[in-house]
């Protein structure tokens, strides 16, 4: 039968390792841009070859390891580090060194900040090369799963379905032990074991109980054991024990910006959180800033827009207590100069009083939340019933922050195209994650060390991407001009300055008021 032709695995061969690597493997982006970085200055833990005792593997290998180890969707430190002696694209990336699993892993943890900012050098690296531009800042959040059981997570509501549950266990051995205490025929070992399985279910009812405490004493709706920083979050209907991952993305190629790991189980309070660590990154304000629904919080949306910003967050619908759509607060026409609202049938609603609020237990004095509207021209009004269920009239309450969120509307409403650039944007990074990688949960613990992991799959996804959209060569030769640009930006400060400055103490004292 005829086939296609193939080798001799017996026949000894002379080639180079290097032959067997695509020019358009994503491996030699990752080679070039590691072999750029000054690991000190990012923050990674160096050694001294000149220190006595083993010498350790190269800190760069290690991390170009890991870093084609995330592109390919392999995580785990065993896998790295069998991959080292399976993988010829690997084998050439670390130069065939074999380190160990745990050696990987402790890489890692004394390294989470420089790993960090590694990513964030990668995306200044994306705006030098214009593959980012800034002008369109889209803001999503994704589900992932922790490495915390089901069985490690407590609410209060299941603590005292627990403690119930023993309550009856107890109550039920207990009447077992009476019966055989009373009968002279039953086994004396039983008596002993209903007493072993009561004293059992006491001493749990003591354990849950003091977690029970500890949750009120935290003022905390749950706990997770294994992983506290961990939360119990529903995603598409679906509840598990998990992290909120926050993406920056930038509309021009979908690509990732700035990541976050938080702990909170929606988005609202996230919309400035992100912008401002993209600011930080791209070291100017995105022109614009979308998000969905899930975002919308109009202290949040006014502090945006405050950094400059214009922010695209679809509102969510107004509502009444008869939720008769025709009398919610967005049918109500606002006249500013009188201060007053006019409802849909006519009648006016005027100020009577401002409502305040402490935001956070830690403040001094109350903020103001917003204002408050009533008619006291209702009782004849024949749509009363469909305005409001209260038998006084209608009130209304104008937010705080209601004319940003006016213009914020308005502007939605002027470019809803930009809701279809979110879809189309965000959507395209997690389902590369997800799908592709096969990121759908974590395999670290701890907020930090999550964040870490989360740095290492968006610049996993970002370097994928740009091998798609762009030619290797190019990237290399892009790679080269943003190191040597810095490098010789920052040498013609210190020279310059130097000139001028002839007093070696005087220039001495000018850099340490610089830095």
């Amino acid at each position: 039968m005829p086939h296609i032709s193939s080798f001799d695995r017996n026949q000894s061969f002379f080639f180079c390792i290097d032959d067997f690597i695509e020019p358009d493997n994503s491996v030699r982006i990752i080679d070039a841009f590691v072999d750029s970085l000054n690991l000190e200055e990012l923050g990674f833990v160096t050694f001294d070859s000149s220190s006595p005792g083993q010498q350790p593997y190269s800190r760069f290998a290690l991390l170009k390891l890991l870093l084609y180890g995330y592109t390919k969707g392999i995580r785990s430190s065993r896998k790295l580090a069998d991959a080292c002696s399976d993988s010829i694209s690997f084998m050439w990336l670390v130069n065939g060194i074999s380190p160990s699993k745990s050696c990987i892993c402790d890489f890692v943890k004394v390294n989470e900040t420089a790993i960090q900012n590694t990513f964030k050098l990668f995306v200044r690296f994306l705006l030098f090369a214009d593959f980012i531009d800034a002008k369109i800042d889209v803001i999503d959040g994704t589900k992932i799963r922790a490495q915390n059981s089901r069985n490690k997570y407590f609410s209060i509501k299941k603590i005292d379905n627990t403690i119930s549950y023993f309550n009856s266990q107890i109550k039920h051995f207990t009447s077992l032990l009476k019966d055989a205490q009373s009968d002279a025929a039953s086994d004396p070992d039983a008596a002993i074991s209903f007493n072993e399985k009561i004293s059992n279910y006491k001493q749990k009812i003591e354990e849950f109980s003091n977690l029970k405490k500890k949750l009120n004493d935290n003022n905390l709706s749950q706990i997770t054991l294994t992983d506290p920083d961990s939360r119990m979050m529903t995603s598409h209907g679906n509840s598990d024990i998990s992290y909120n991952m926050q993406t920056s993305v930038d509309s021009k190629n979908s690509l990732i910006v700035t990541s976050d790991v938080v702990s909170d189980i929606n988005d609202t309070n996230q919309l400035e959180n992100m912008l401002s660590k993209s600011a930080d990154v791209l070291g100017r304000v995105p022109d614009n800033t979308v998000a969905d629904m899930g975002y919308f919080n109009t202290e949040q949306i006014d502090n945006c827009e405050n950094l400059g910003s214009n922010v695209f967050v679809k509102q969510p619908k107004s509502k009444n207590s008869t939720n008769n759509s025709d009398f919610s607060i967005d049918k109500f026409s606002y006249d500013a100069k009188r201060n007053i609202y006019t409802c849909p049938a006519g009648k006016q609603l005027k100020f009577v009083r401002k409502l305040s609020k402490k935001k956070n237990k830690s403040d001094d004095k109350p903020s103001i939340i917003g204002y408050e509207y009533f008619c006291s021209d209702c009782a004849g009004c024949p749509y009363l019933h469909d305005c409001t269920s209260s038998v006084n009239g209608r009130r209304v309450t104008r937010n705080a922050y209601q004319d940003t969120i006016d213009r914020v509307q308005k502007r939605f409403e002027e470019n809803p195209e930009m809701y279809t650039i979110r879809k189309s944007v965000v959507e395209h990074p997690f389902g590369t994650i997800k799908r592709s990688l096969g990121f759908t949960y974590f395999l670290r613990r701890g907020l930090n060390a999550v964040r870490t992991e989360a740095s290492l799959i968006c610049l996993a996804y970002d370097i994928k991407r740009l091998a798609n959209i762009s030619n290797i060569d190019d990237i290399k030769k892009k790679l080269e001009e943003f190191f040597l640009h810095f490098r010789y930006f920052f040498q013609y400060l210190f020279l310059f300055f130097k000139k001028i400055i002839n007093s070696k103490n005087e220039f001495m004292i000018f850099l340490i008021y610089l830095f």
